[in-house]
Parts: C-alpha cells; structure tokens; sequence
C-alpha cells in the first residue's frame, strides 16, 4: 500500500502580481457542466517565476496536487511517497 506525505507551502509571487495592471491581462470565463462560472485573469507575465517556484519542488520529488491563487498568494499542496524508515 502506497504511503504519501504531504506538504502545504505558501509563495508570494510578486511577478504575478503585476497581472492585475498589465495591459496584457485577458479575462476569460471557464463553465464546467454543472454551470459554475469562474472568472480568471491570465497574462504572460510571471510564468518564469511560477515555473520556478514549481521547478524547485518538483525536484525533490514534490507533485503538485493542487493549487489556489488569491491576493497575491498562491497556496500549494503538494505530495510524494513516504520514504521507507
């Protein structure tokens, strides 16, 4: 039976931020069947910064399960295999 640790982590990412005011930023409306609506803003700015901080993880074994991003915060939860003791 697979055993897994988790890990939250927290990551003020202030390349996203600049979103908000970026003359790139595009609002884009994403319906799933049920009809819930979610309104996102999506730009370039800050992908090399978020890949970074997923980069960083990812590399000590850490999958990224899921993630929120909110006030300029996002919040990751992440898991792997315990290791053997």
């Amino acid at each position: 039976m697979m055993v897994w640790e988790y890990k939250v982590t927290n990551h003020v990412i202030e390349e996203l931020k600049k979103c908000v005011d970026s003359p790139d930023t595009k609002k884009t409306i994403a319906c799933d069947e049920a009809g819930k609506c979610m309104v996102n803003d999506v730009c370039k700015i800050g992908t090399e910064a978020l890949a970074s901080v997923l980069n960083e993880l990812g590399k000590e074994r850490w999958e990224l399960i899921m993630t929120n991003y909110h006030h300029g915060v996002m919040l990751c939860i992440w898991k792997r295999p315990e290791e053997k003791q």
